[in-house]
């Protein structure tokens, strides 16, 4: 078809570097070319999907782990109709998450998830918070993705990323944070046993990216612990309620945030963010430990409309990665989920998900098994609705 689209150009009069480049455009423009097509299928007598094919599932796993095209292996697994084995299936996987490619993985998933892509828009006041400065944004968001990949290939419980007491330093990095000890400008693993440091949640990134530029923020520190940890945003506040900076609140920050909840259009969903937030308070706006915010002792105490108490954040960690563990890996199962197929998950999602919860859970919540249980998966193995 190409060449006969060449030689058509060419018989017009032009030359054949031309001609060439036509068939070139033509293969550049093509939907083959540019977006991953699937054979659509026919839906079974029993009105089940049907599945994609092999080659299809080689693509779909390829560029969910790899964001890139399959390897000559997972091709000649394709081509032998092997990759539904899951003793194959499964080895295939452990290896390509080793692999260098899977970077892109970290990248991308961990950049989307962790809200990190916005950590180069925000700004903070470098009067107030001294240290800052484009260097350590970067290395903030190297330490969190360096932090991932290594819970991930070392195939640790996804919990860890919630709970775990170490996490990936250079020698700038752990001076901003006031940890000693740590030399050279290369990461490496640093035990954070003896601070009050531990897991996502002490990332200087993930506090950075949730704050203001000249103070923190318990409302966004909150909702970002609700939409990315429990997967429960909060619905969008009241179009007539001020902002807090703007509103004539007066007293500390916690005081006027419990002034500002006193209506009930605000208390709904502030009584679940507020408090999560407050655990996260001894953490200034660019991620460093405190224990005074101005001349006012931090209150770092939360309770939750169901009666749980929590003070700081050894408190909230220990909330999420045992009490609330289940939630977690649902939530982190359905985003990962979402980012490999492509779509947002809908009604018919949801068993799904309980399966891939239930077999990660069966395995002690073990990274590696997560990503095979996705991809084991009905709405990764089949066409979508």
């Amino acid at each position: 078809r190409l060449t006969k689209l060449a030689a058509s150009v060419r018989a017009d009069g032009v030359s054949y570097e031309e001609s060439v480049q036509v068939a070139l455009q033509a293969i550049l423009v093509s939907p083959h070319f540019l977006f991953k097509v699937e054979t659509p299928r026919r839906v079974g007598r029993d009105g089940q999907m049907p599945e994609i094919g092999q080659y299809e599932l080689a693509t779909r796993i390829s560029y969910f782990l790899w964001s890139s095209m399959p390897d000559d292996e997972l091709l000649s697994l394709a081509h032998r109709g092997q990759l539904r084995y899951r003793d194959r299936l499964f080895g295939k996987v452990g290896r390509m998450i080793q692999d260098p490619r899977a970077n892109q993985f970290v990248e991308n998933f961990a950049g989307q998830w962790l809200q990190l892509r916005n950590l180069s828009q925000v700004q903070p006041d470098t009067r107030i918070y001294r240290g800052f400065n484009e260097q350590i944004r970067e290395l903030m968001r190297r330490e969190t993705l360096t932090f991932f990949a290594g819970v991930m290939r070392k195939n640790m419980p996804v919990t860890t990323l919630l709970d775990a007491d170490f996490t990936y330093l250079n020698e700038d990095l752990a001076r901003f944070y006031g940890i000693k000890n740590v030399v050279g400008s290369e990461f490496r693993p640093v035990s954070l046993s003896g601070t009050m440091r531990g897991g996502l949640l002490t990332h200087a990134s993930v506090l950075t990216v949730t704050s203001n530029p000249t103070r923190t923020s318990p409302v966004k520190r909150g909702k970002w612990i609700l939409e990315n940890l429990l997967n429960l945003p909060p619905p969008p506040a009241p179009a007539n309620v001020p902002e807090l900076e703007k509103s004539k609140l007066v007293g500390t920050l916690r005081q006027r945030m419990e002034q500002h909840r006193s209506s009930p259009a605000c208390a709904v969903c502030h009584n679940m963010m507020d408090p999560l937030g407050f655990a996260l308070e001894n953490f200034d706006a660019v991620g460093r430990w405190r224990t005074r915010d101005g001349r006012e002792e931090v209150d770092a105490s939360g309770k939750l409309p169901d009666g749980t108490e929590f003070r700081g954040i050894a408190d909230l960690r220990q909330l999420l990665s045992t009490t609330r563990r289940d939630e977690f890996v649902r939530c982190l199962a359905e985003k990962m989920l979402i980012y490999a197929i492509g779509r947002g998950t809908e009604y018919y999602d949801q068993c799904a998900i309980d399966e891939i919860v239930a077999r990660t859970r069966d395995n002690d919540y073990r990274f590696a098994y997560l990503i095979a249980a996705i991809i084991d998966s009905d709405p990764f193995q089949k066409q979508g609705h």
